[in-house]
């Protein structure tokens, strides 16, 4: 099983994504992961605020599009 950088980067090299694309892509993932970040929120006591909430969904349904349509694109996937 990957994890989401290294599979980032897989796809990067095949599908041939900007650089800074990718960095993006891994800077989004890093805010999720952080203490304060929309994922870990609730462990620290938190509340993710609404915005910041559908701000992640729709960004990571935009990715998660993105990235399989590059992947297909590219032969990655399996047939």
């Amino acid at each position: 099983m990957r994890t989401l950088g290294p599979a980032i980067d897989v796809v990067a090299k095949k599908a041939n994504l900007h650089p800074q694309l990718v960095t993006g892509f891994k800077a989004l993932f890093g805010y999720t992961c952080d203490d304060h970040g929309i994922r870990h929120a609730l462990k620290d006591d938190g509340q993710p605020e609404a915005e910041d909430a559908k701000f992640m969904l729709v960004t990571c349904s935009a990715f998660v599009n993105y990235l399989t349509e590059k992947a297909a694109k590219n032969e990655l996937l399996p047939t």
